[in-house]
């Protein structure tokens, strides 16, 4: 089991190296949910640009801004601003002013910055479009044409999902018509020769990462372009990026060794688990016992305090402040002990001394030998030294061990820790499972099938699971007689409503049952039924009833009940076991123009 954990811890180790490189803080204040860049390529080699950024906003905002960076190329024309509010669209003035529905610009040689002033609240989505013209964006050699274009400069705040850009020429059918884009490796350039465009496609566009876009086709496309060099690039051009594909192709073929490999790794860690699993089982099926014929109806409660009742039923190996709260009704209905509300707080009084430890330390080391209120009890839980071993909580956790003790007499143990280990081995492979999923989700690979496979091979495991808890009874040969009993017992409570309580007998054999219908979790139905049956005298006359229907009431909602009360004061002081809580695109760039456009908001 040892080696499993090493080899799982090694397999984390593994992701983490891998998984950290890929996550990007996301902006907290806004998501791009879509971003579409329509570029239309004139001839005199101008591009003519519509950008269309939609956001969705967590927070109230006074606007968006936007860079684009000029340099290598001519400039670019004053642009214009619109707002898409999904029922309207606003179309903003320029403006020096910083009002509402307004943008600014400030333009130098090597850029220019947009402020859109357009006032956001959460849980708003608008998008947000620019256009303009890039001047001279297009350079025509003697044997080619050539854009270079960062379109997504590396200056944005915010991730870029479902990211389409759309480069068309100025006249369709350009069968010499050659793209290459250099960006996130799991993008996907399509060249439309037929149509003359290009269309880059990318599901999410880390912030600071560019896309650059790279096209060449014949010089008579841009016939007009004043941009003239003379010299041949083609060749060149082609070389340059033919080795860029290949040096692509190699790092989406080293990252697809590493996904399958991890995804090998997975399903070997969890195939070794069960072989593991498999073979003890196989030397070690676990000891059989004789099942009795399953009863109904008992209406006897069972021979045990209810706290070793609830360890037995539930296979508990240790009991719990539900038990405590049960056992202490069964003193009270006993005559041994009593509540009292007492100024503002409830008082517990001994009748009798107490035989359980823990209401021995409660009364003779917290009270005065007598009794014992709840005040006092929350003071010495929030004044306990953890450190000390002579506190509350110690003296609880002695109680909740003593109370499970013998329980070996009724759980087989050793069954019990066969089908634990499958347990474990479950919950194992859910969490290998969920781990393969996003591991599938950060290589970008195809989800719904990786998902599937291993959803299923998850629910295999509880399937499996739950067919070995089935065959390896949890119960010893004693054990399976009294939980037959006591299921019994449950049973007969759980259908009280179809049964004549006066019958079976009075009040005070059915007080006696309020205590397990407490570890049960069917006290309140009891107490109904009981409401139901019996007269209001006869309720009154109990000792242990009043305290739930009556001015005592653990339910009375003017004075706390008492139940909420007792467990809160015990766990005053923090402790964790009385309360139940816990601590296709190629890397790199070729140069192109653009590279430190980007926006954000503000």
């Amino acid at each position: 089991m040892k080696k499993f954990w090493s080899i799982l811890g090694i397999f984390f180790l593994i992701l983490l190296i891998f998984q950290t490189p890929t996550i990007v803080k996301a902006a907290d204040k806004a998501q791009v949910q879509n971003y579409q860049v329509e570029a239309q390529i004139q001839k005199n080699g101008d591009i003519e640009l519509t950008q269309r950024v939609n956001y969705q906003f967590n927070t109230d905002l006074h606007g968006v801004y936007y860079n684009q960076d000029l340099t290598g190329i001519k400039g670019a024309t004053q642009p214009e601003v619109s707002v898409d509010e999904g029922y309207r669209k606003l179309n903003l003035k320029q403006s020096q002013s910083g009002e509402n529905n307004t943008f600014k610009v400030t333009k130098t040689k090597k850029k220019f910055s947009l402020k859109v002033y357009h006032n956001i609240d959460e849980d708003d989505n608008q998008t947000f479009i620019y256009k303009y013209r890039l001047l001279g964006a297009i350079t025509n050699y003697r044997d080619t044409a050539e854009m270079n274009w960062q379109i997504i400069g590396n200056g944005w705040d915010n991730d870029l999902n479902n990211v389409k850009l759309t480069i068309s020429l100025p006249q369709k059918k350009v069968p010499q018509l050659k793209a290459w884009t250099h960006g996130p490796m799991q993008g996907h350039t399509k060249v439309d020769r037929k149509n003359g465009r290009v269309i880059l496609t990318v599901r999410r566009v880390p912030a600071n990462t560019a896309v650059e876009s790279h096209l060449i086709f014949p010089t008579s496309v841009t016939a007009t372009n004043p941009n003239v060099v003379q010299k041949n690039a083609k060749t060149r051009i082609m070389q340059a990026e033919k080795q860029k594909v290949l040096a692509a192709n190699r790092q989406r073929q080293h990252q697809d060794w590493i996904y399958l490999s991890l995804m090998v790794l997975g399903g070997l860690v969890i195939a070794i688990l069960y072989l593991i699993r498999f073979r003890e089982f196989q030397r070690n099926s676990g000891q059989k016992h004789k099942i009795p014929t399953p009863l109904y109806h008992v209406f006897d409660e069972p021979k045990f305090l209810p706290s070793f009742t609830k360890v037995i039923l539930e296979r508990l190996d240790k009991a719990d402040s539900q038990s405590l709260m049960a056992d202490l009704m069964n003193e009270v209905g006993q005559r041994h002990m009593k509540i009292d509300w007492i100024g503002s707080s409830y008082e517990i009084t001994a009748l009798t001394p107490p035989t359980n430890p823990f209401f021995q330390y409660l009364i003779n080391d917290i009270g005065d030998g007598q009794t014992v209120s709840l005040k006092e009890i929350r003071r010495a839980s929030q004044a306990a030294d953890y450190s000390d071993e002579d506190n509350l909580n110690d003296h609880f956790d002695d109680w909740a061990e003593s109370a499970a003790s013998g329980r070996e007499r009724y759980l087989d143990l050793s069954n019990m820790a066969i089908v634990f280990k499958f347990k474990v081995a479950a919950i194992t492979t859910d969490v290998i499972s969920f781990i393969m999923i996003v591991i599938t989700m950060l290589f970008a690979k195809s989800l719904l099938l990786v998902a599937i496979i291993w959803i299923t091979v998850a629910i295999l495991a509880w399937v499996i699971w739950y067919l070995i808890s089935k065959r390896v009874t949890p119960y010893t040969d004693l054990g399976e007689q009294e939980v037959n009993q006591i299921r019994a017992f449950r049973r007969m409570l759980e259908d009280i409503d179809d049964i004549k309580l006066a019958e079976v007998g009075d009040i005070i054999l059915w007080e006696k049952f309020i205590p397990y219908a407490m570890v049960f979790g069917i006290s309140d139905k009891v107490i109904k039924a009981l409401r139901v049956n019996f007269t209001p005298e006869q309720l009154n006359d109990s000792f242990i009833i009043p305290y739930f229907i009556g001015a005592n009431s653990f339910f009375n909602t003017t004075k706390g009940g008492f139940q909420t009360s007792f467990i809160g004061a015990l766990s005053a002081g923090g402790s964790s076991s009385i309360s139940g809580g816990s601590g296709g695109f190629s890397g790199g760039s070729s140069g192109g123009f653009g590279g430190g456009s980007g926006g954000g908001v503000f």
